[in-house]
């Protein structure tokens, strides 16, 4: 940090959480797709909707196996479902803190500033 020049700025910081409806899932439609899920957990059914997501040859191929196959296209999020905000911490005060560093355009993600120090606990 140079001796001449020391630069300090306020930081805030919201959360906003969101969410699609939920889609029922025909856990026995998808035992008679290829790949078949044969998992038995909620984290081996996550495991497997994550590798079909935006696979529209899976769709295709599986379609079939569902009464109706608006329920195959669902799953694969085909399109960006409509969200609900269910948290918002704006509603609460922000998260504040300082920063001492400098302008630096090559640090754009952190809103071109290159930290050297904060109050921020991680």
């Amino acid at each position: 940090m140079s001796e001449e020049k020391v630069y300090v700025r306020f930081c805030e910081s919201y959360r906003i959480a969101q969410a699609s409806e939920p889609i029922e899932v025909d856990v026995e439609s998808l035992r008679k797709c290829t790949p078949a899920y044969e998992g038995n957990t909620a984290e081996e059914l996550l495991e497997y909707l994550e590798e079909i997501k935006d696979d529209y040859d899976w769709f295709e191929e599986n379609k079939g196996n569902f009464d109706d196959e608006d329920d195959a296209s669902l799953l694969i999020f085909d399109e960006w479902p409509e969200m609900e905000v269910f948290d918002d911490s704006r509603e609460n005060g922000a998260e504040t803190w300082l920063e001492v560093g400098e302008p630096n355009e090559e640090y754009s993600r952190y809103g071109n500033w290159k930290m050297e120090a904060t109050t921020l606990n991680y």
